[in-house]
């Protein structure tokens, strides 16, 4: 089993972040902007990189376009 130093897993999330900030700089539409910026963003938080104001939340980041489910109480 390969483990990765702590090093190694902030430089691949930053790798990524670059990925997507590149994609959100060469993308034509809105919604595809919006999308990549919040891939940049998720990767920079885990790779270590923390934004005030940026809350993540895997609703966002899917962002289907539907209303979030909230759980019926009991």
């Amino acid at each position: 089993m390969n483990h990765r130093s702590k090093e190694q897993r902030k430089a691949y999330g930053l790798r990524r972040m670059i990925a997507a900030t590149e994609r959100a700089i060469q993308a034509d539409s809105d919604a595809e902007k919006d999308r990549a910026r919040r891939w940049a963003a998720a990767w920079g938080v885990l790779s270590g990189i923390r934004s005030p104001g940026i809350r993540l939340r895997r609703s966002v980041l899917a962002d289907t376009g539907r209303p979030e489910r909230r759980a019926v109480p009991r």
